[in-house]
């Protein structure tokens, strides 16, 4: 029997954080970055185009031009965006933390899939599902939070929650309701502090956590 998928964070607890937050100065390019991915993912031309034709530049124009995560070419001596990271003889598609020529800090593990993509089961001859897939590398890296993309779906987990708890953000949605967005920018920015975990936010934020 299917088991309902719960929010990470309590929606009344993180309400009053998200009505104190300022949008970023370059709002209308990040409307207009997920507009034209939102048309993309959710027509027919994602029937035709794979996971590789597409990822790279999504992943790319969402962390860095909508979420304002530093590439290597933006600073090779300190960027907090990379991608094809090996992990354990496998590769994750990308991860956020603090990133230097003398050490890194994983804080989030990403495993992103093609537009069909279920994401919670298996798909496309695979023996797990992308979600499996991105906790196996937050356990690995290690780091406490996971986000699972089929594109037209993004998902933030918290590798001590269970697998029906996250928080969901359709692209199509992100593209049209500004409070989506608001709290997509909020929770996905927070991200940016290395080995951020659940006991490290404020206690203010923390609270919001369902399972606390």
């Amino acid at each position: 029997m299917p088991v309902d998928a719960k929010p990470l964070f309590r929606p009344d607890a993180l309400r009053p954080h998200l009505r104190e937050y300022s949008w970023p100065d370059n709002l209308p390019l990040i409307r207009d970055t997920l507009t034209r991915w939102a048309g993309l993912v959710t027509g027919r031309a994602a029937e035709k185009l794979n996971e590789q034709e597409l990822l790279a530049d999504f992943l790319t124009d969402i962390f860095g031009t909508v979420l304002g995560y530093a590439r290597p070419v933006d600073n090779p001596y300190r960027y907090t965006f990379t991608r094809e990271l090996q992990v354990f003889g496998k590769f994750a598609d990308a991860a956020l933390g603090v990133f230097r020529p003398t050490g890194q800090q994983y804080a989030v593990a990403i495993e992103g899939k093609g537009p069909l993509d279920p994401l919670d089961r298996p798909f496309a001859g695979r023996k797990i599902s992308a979600v499996d897939q991105g906790y196996g590398y937050a356990i690995n890296l290690p780091c406490d939070w996971i986000i699972v993309t089929s594109m037209r779906q993004t998902r933030l987990y918290y590798k001590g929650a269970d697998q029906y708890t996250y928080e969901r953000f359709d692209t199509a949605k992100l593209a049209t309701d500004d409070s989506l967005l608001k709290r997509f920018l909020f929770l996905l920015v927070l991200l940016r502090q290395p080995r951020l975990r659940m006991v490290s936010l404020p206690r203010s934020v923390r609270i919001t956590y369902t399972h606390c």
